[in-house]
């Protein structure tokens, strides 16, 4: 072969193991492969979420949830047939609604505390339900160490440090704000209790979620009484109030009445009338008549005056509104005052929450202003309608009084006496009729207060649960199963993307284009074994049959385009070049093959160490080296070693070189080629790492084919495909890629299929 052979390197054909590249297909295959890998991780943390949730489950305090179900009543029970001073509910949604806020109310609230008698807890420090468990999640998780290998996979974050310094360190002490107990309890209360309707009832749910079950059902269950006891003394109060108006005007009716009887017997004494000494002539009897329909008609002027003079007192005093809607028996009044009370419990409810001047308070006070100016407007027009009513009965009254007056002249002056007597009679008579009403319906009243009913009932008292409402352990174990599992996948899959270097020979050709020619076991050292050693040892091992494999595919290249000079190099340093290079010579040597091994690393050669052979040649001088050569000084033959053991020939040096470039440039190099390829059947040349210097792309010149040596799950893919790169760029041919040091086991166990691991053919 000739020097101008050896100065380009052999043009190669597309390689044809190479897969196609990548396309945005989802690979199933692949995906259950990488889980499969990975399950170790995926398994564990799901184990360990798994407990963790089951953990957090029993730290969390529990707590129990007890419900009572009160019914509003949309019949009442008419023991009466006197309506009462407040109308029952017309239940409707809106209503519904007020009264679950009733029920949630501060008032309602307050008033389970005292009847219970509550009193605040002791904070202690740390009790929590969610923050508490989930801190000591946290905690489990840093201490585990599984969040360490979560940081480790993301790398370095300050995020993730600040993370888990707050996961890690105590809580910081709480700051304790000085309350009224009782207030305090009340905002307990309303924090844990809660009212509720489906809208397809008049049910109110009233739960209470408490530490204990006991505690949970009582103060359920006071919550429902105490709402049915708000309605009875709410009607109870305003029946009161009522009675007491009533009971003012019985009073002043009864001055009247006998003030008008005594005024009849005085004048019946003056005159000396009986009643068997009364005219009864067809006169008297006309005169009698319209003294009847006077009567009447006097009465219910008096009527109409009194209720007039009541609306007309309680329109000047703004004051008893319920008790001015029973009486004048307005229903708008009834409805106004309702709308009255609820605003102003409402504005009682929370003003102590959130004072005079927020928008809600401002806003019930506008309603307020609003339902007193509609009250206002209700009540002059219900004075005006009375007056209107004193008018025409008044009226009437004027015009039977102008008839009886026609008659009255007709008749002396006893007669005049005795139709005074009537009328004084009658006046009397009206005002007893007036009297005897309102005593009717002032005692009506006064058994409406002890008949007062409230307008719901309990349906469905609160039980105690035997069971905690939170946590549910089994659901607890559950999420931590599945978030487990989500994110070992999760972890598994990022793993896998930003994994470092090739697990498959396949996925090798398929990133980089070169074929696959082979995996290189790893094997373990051993005392002083090493791997070339190991060769001799175990010559049927793994290890060997793929260096024959190896050998077999440059034997094919080497046939088909006359590749004599075999270069064989890394992207980085650390790859297992040199073993490989020493394993697939003395696997050559030991076939009867004639080759020589040449260390192209002038700058770290470290061959003579691996292989300590001798001179071939006897010399009487010191051994020559491959530098020696190169610089002219001594002959190629002078500086050719032997590996006593294979028979192994080898050129190298044990001196490091600063600037090998002058010497694998110059033409001393092509000499030491062009005299190897007239002794030797092949030359394998074991060049420098790509990245590191340029010197094998020096080397490449004088190769007729290059191997690129990748360390199985080491080497950066990004380092692989740049190696790559710089030999094409420099118009280097790569003819394939060897995968070094493949840990089978570890490989087995990740998914990918290595029909050498375990086989019965190897004696490893």
């Amino acid at each position: 072969m000739s020097v101008e052979m050896l100065s380009s390197p052999i043009s190669e054909p597309a390689p044809p193991s190479a897969r196609p590249a990548k396309g945005d297909e989802i690979d199933l295959g692949a995906i259950m492969a990488a889980i499969k890998r990975r399950r170790g991780t995926i398994l564990g943390l799901a184990v360990a979420c798994t407990a963790i949730g089951i953990g957090a489950s029993y730290a969390v305090k529990p707590t129990y949830w007890s419900e009572a179900v009160v019914s509003l009543n949309v019949r009442g029970a008419a023991v009466t047939d006197n309506p009462s001073v407040i109308a029952d509910l017309k239940v409707d949604n809106s209503i519904i609604r007020g009264e679950i806020d009733i029920v949630t109310s501060r008032t309602a609230a307050g008033r389970v505390v005292d009847a219970l008698g509550l009193k605040p807890e002791p904070v202690a420090e740390d009790n929590g339900l969610i923050a508490g468990g989930l801190r000591r999640m946290g905690q489990a998780v840093v201490s585990s160490g599984l969040f360490d290998r979560v940081a480790g996979l993301i790398g370095p974050n300050e995020t993730m440090d600040k993370l888990r310094r707050g996961l890690a360190e105590p809580p910081a002490a709480p700051v304790v704000v000085a309350q009224d107990p009782r207030e305090q309890m009340i905002n307990t209360l309303l924090n844990n209790v809660s009212a509720a309707n489906d809208g397809r009832s008049y049910s109110i749910r009233i739960g209470y979620n408490a530490t204990t079950s006991e505690q949970a059902a009582t103060i359920a269950n006071a919550f429902a009484n105490e709402y049915l006891k708000m309605q009875r003394d709410e009607k109870v109060r305003e029946t009161v109030n009522a009675n007491e108006w009533l009971k003012r005007q019985v009073q002043v009716l009864r001055e009247d009445v006998l003030a008008a009887e005594t005024r009849v017997q005085k004048l019946q004494e003056t005159a000396g009338l009986t009643d068997a000494t009364r005219g009864g002539s067809a006169a008297s009897q006309q005169m009698a008549s319209l003294n009847v329909q006077l009567v009447a008609a006097r009465a219910a002027v008096t009527q109409a005056e009194a209720k007039l003079r009541s609306g007309q007192d309680m329109a000047r005093t703004r004051g008893g509104i319920d008790s001015a809607a029973a009486v004048l028996e307005s229903p708008m009044l009834q409805l106004l005052a309702r709308d009255q009370t609820e605003i102003k419990r409402k504005m009682a409810d929370l003003s102590s929450q959130y004072g005079d001047r927020h928008p809600t308070i401002i806003g019930l006070k506008s309603e307020l202003a609003s339902v007193d100016q509609r009250i206002k407007v209700e009540m002059d027009r219900t004075v005006q309608a009375l007056t209107n009513d004193v008018a025409v009965a008044r009226a009437s009254e004027q015009s039977l009084q102008t008839r009886l007056r026609q008659l009255e002249s007709n008749y002396a002056d006893g007669a005049k006496i005795e139709i005074q007597v009537r009328q004084f009679q009658r006046e009397a008579d009206a005002a007893r009729e007036l009297y005897q009403s309102f005593l009717q319906r002032m005692k009506e009243t006064g058994a409406q207060a002890e008949l007062a009913r409230p307008d719901a009932r309990i349906i469905s008292d609160a039980v105690e649960s035997p069971f905690p409402a939170f946590p549910n352990r089994k659901l607890f174990a559950v999420i931590g199963l599945v978030m487990g599992l989500f994110l070992g996948l999760f972890i598994a899959f990022v793993a896998e993307n930003i994994q470092r270097g090739f697990n498959d020979l396949d996925d090798l050709e398929g990133e980089t284009g070169i074929p696959g020619f082979g995996s290189i076991p790893l094997v373990r050292r051993r005392g002083k074994r090493s791997p070339v050693d190991y060769l001799l040892e175990k010559p049927i091992s793994a290890y060997s049959e793929s260096l024959r494999t190896v050998q077999s595919l440059i034997h094919s290249v080497s046939q088909s385009r006359t590749a004599r000079v075999i270069l064989v190099t890394s992207a980085v340093a650390s790859e297992g070049k040199s073993t490989f290079c020493v394993s697939l010579t003395r696997q050559l040597a030991l076939g009867h093959q004639k080759v020589l091994l040449i260390d192209g690393d002038l700058r770290r050669s470290r061959l003579l160490e691996v292989l300590p052979g001798k001179p071939v040649a006897d010399q009487a001088e010191a051994p020559a080296d491959l530098i020696e050569v190169l610089e002219g000084k001594r002959e190629f033959g002078d500086a050719i070693h032997v590996d006593e053991a294979t028979g192994l020939h080898y050129l190298a040096t044990s001196r490091h070189e600063q600037n090998p470039q002058r010497l694998l440039m110059g033409r001393s190099m092509q000499n030491v080629i062009t005299q190897a390829l007239r002794h030797y059947d092949l030359v394998v040349i074991d060049a420098p790492p790509v990245m590191a210097v340029s010197d094998a792309l020096v080397l490449a010149r004088y190769a007729d084919a290059s191997l690129l040596m990748v360390r199985w799950n080491k080497t950066s893919r990004k380092l692989v495909l740049d190696a790559v790169k710089r030999l094409r760029v420099s118009g280097v041919k790569v003819s394939g890629a060897v995968m070094t040091m493949v840990d089978q086991k570890k490989k087995a166990k990740s998914g990918y299929e290595d029909y050498s691991y375990r086989n019965p053919y190897y004696a490893d």
